[in-house]
């Protein structure tokens, strides 16, 4: 109907065009077939196609894995622990290199074959980056470790395993963690069976209790050793302590302050192992061979000969190989390490008990024994540091070697307390070359009884420079 002014609402002007009816080009039946198609298409080209058709050659590094490490593997898969633990280091990680003084960039040769493809990406770094984590730890620090995380480390977020995997299945993810790595792992994983050799033989301990056995036993003890004549006691150990360590004091004033962040660390990071006494039986102790350290002992924190505040300082910063004492250096700094230290030569003065504040009266100051002195003039003088030979070292066992007993010059040999097995550093590359590979022999043996794909013979040997060894 026209209004005033002649306009018609159902009319338009002469000339125009009506506008046609909209209608729906794309029906929900539509859209929910290019939705699935487009899914599927990412699925294909992201997830199969990658799986199907990526083969890389193997890396120089890459090694098979045992058939116990491989059912470690799916145990690891069908549990989730790669979730929080990455199998992949890159280097654009901030965490890359935190947690390992060795880190190695994965490359895609490392994953070569189907026991260890597709590779365990993981999601998220709650945990640290497992992908390196081989020859580490010792095995009794592993089973520990999965009983109850907080056993190792007091702040630990991971759950404990000991109602999750029986004996047997924790013994075949220790048996994957330390194989997982590639040959640099396997070597490092070889040393650490050495050291753990040379410790328990020097300190009289039996091997440690296999599976989650040691929960349920007694802390080790070790016996006395003879020590051979002319060989100063604690000789062996100090192999394991760089020699520039031996006689260096503690660089931190004894304060009061200083003991008490040095009390502080210890709580939060120590007691898992040593114990809330410091006498070295914490909750960990019961899985482990050597048992951890006795603090306890006004004697020892005093006169030994390898428990000067330098000794102490090099294990914690870079661990003790063959024990369960691990490096600290990537997670504490520099001065809480030597206020660690500080604190530790007050605990024969009863210091970690509740609410007592540890005073500079309480600190007990360590002198070298006259045996000691004498040792390092006329045996292992401290000039002849291995690290100061111009020579560069390029066989790896030997490389390995040198890492494990820090201590040791090429002309130094002896004996082990109570045996009469020698210690030198060609005696330790030979006995590492010999268990990896026997290690890596074994791999390979069950990788081509199972029908996995294997390269040329060649690949299996131990290239000259081990990847992430430098």
């Amino acid at each position: 109907m026209d209004d005033a002014s002649g306009y018609d609402e159902g009319r338009i002007p002469r000339g125009w065009a009506r506008h046609p009816r909209e209608r729906m080009l794309i029906t929900p039946l539509v859209a929910g077939l290019g939705g699935l198609i487009a899914f599927f298409t990412v699925v294909l080209v992201v997830v199969w196609l990658p799986i199907h058709t990526f083969d890389p050659p193997p890396s120089g590094d890459w090694t098979p894995l045992t058939d116990t490490a491989l059912a470690g593997r799916n145990l690891f898969a069908q549990n989730g622990c790669y979730v929080c633990h990455s199998g992949y280091s890159r280097p654009q990680d901030v965490r890359h290199a935190l947690y390992f003084l060795y880190p190695k960039v994965s490359q895609p040769g490392d994953f070569y074959g189907s026991d260890q493809s597709p590779n365990l990406l993981g999601t998220e770094r709650t945990g640290p980056d497992l992908s390196q984590e081989a020859g580490w730890h010792p095995d009794d620090w592993q089973r520990a470790h999965f009983y109850d995380p907080r056993f190792i480390d007091p702040l630990s977020l991971m759950p404990a395993m000991k109602s999750l995997f029986s004996n047997k299945q924790v013994e075949e993810l220790i048996s994957f963690v330390q194989m997982r790595s590639g040959k640099s792992g396997l070597l490092r994983y070889a040393g650490q069976l050495y050291a753990k050799h040379v410790v328990t033989a020097n300190q009289g301990f039996p091997q440690p209790p296999t599976g989650f056995n040691g929960a349920h036993g007694k802390i080790l003890e070790g016996a006395d050793q003879k020590v051979p004549p002319g060989q100063l006691e604690e000789a062996p150990n100090l192999s394991q302590i760089e020699r520039g360590y031996w006689l260096a004091p503690n660089p931190l004033p004894v304060t009061e302050q200083n003991l008490l962040r040095g009390k502080h660390v210890f709580l939060e990071r120590c007691v898992g192992c040593h114990g809330l006494a410091g006498d070295g039986k914490g909750p960990a102790a019961k899985f482990m061979s050597p048992a951890p350290a006795d603090f306890t002992s006004a004697d020892d924190a005093c006169c030994g000969g390898d428990t000067g505040p330098g000794d102490f300082y090099y294990r914690i910063l870079r661990g003790w190989p063959g024990t369960a004492m691990e490096n600290f250096g990537d997670r504490l700094s520099v001065d809480d390490i030597w206020r660690v230290v500080l604190f530790i030569k007050t605990i024969p003065n009863h210091t970690l008990r509740r609410d007592v504040i540890p005073e500079p009266e309480d600190y007990i100051v360590w002198q070298p024994s006259k045996e000691l002195l004498a040792w390092v003039k006329s045996t292992q003088q401290l000039a002849n540091n291995a690290g100061f030979d111009k020579k560069a070292v390029t066989d790896p066992y030997m490389q390995e070697a040198m890492r494990l007993f820090p201590g040791l010059a090429a002309g130094d040999h002896f004996f082990l307390n109570g045996t009469t097995e020698t210690l030198s550093l060609q005696d330790a590359a030979n006995g590492i070359k010999a268990i990896y590979q026997d290690l890596l022999d074994r791999a390979w043996a069950e990788a081509k009884a199972r029908g996995e794909k294997l390269p040329p013979e060649s690949q299996k040997l131990i290239p000259p420079e081990v990847p992430g060894q430098q």
